[in-house]
């Protein structure tokens, strides 16, 4: 698997998991749980730039691949 794709997989199952905590704190009527929406929100932010960092590398390869022909 190539490094994007697990990094699409990590941030779609981080993206469950934050659904999941604000689920929680609203069914239980916000009783704790703040943290571990705060903690998914940055998993999802590190992961997401990390994912575009590896995108415009790609592009960027691709654009002196499409040059140098």
């Amino acid at each position: 698997m190539s490094k994007k794709t697990v990094l699409l997989i990590m941030y779609v199952l981080s993206f469950m998991f934050f659904l999941r905590s604000l689920f929680r704190i609203l069914v239980n009527e916000g009783t704790g749980g703040y943290g571990m929406v705060m903690l998914s929100a940055l998993v999802m932010t590190f992961v997401l730039l990390t994912y575009l960092k590896e995108r415009r590398k790609d592009k960027e390869k691709e654009q002196i691949e499409v040059a140098s022909k």
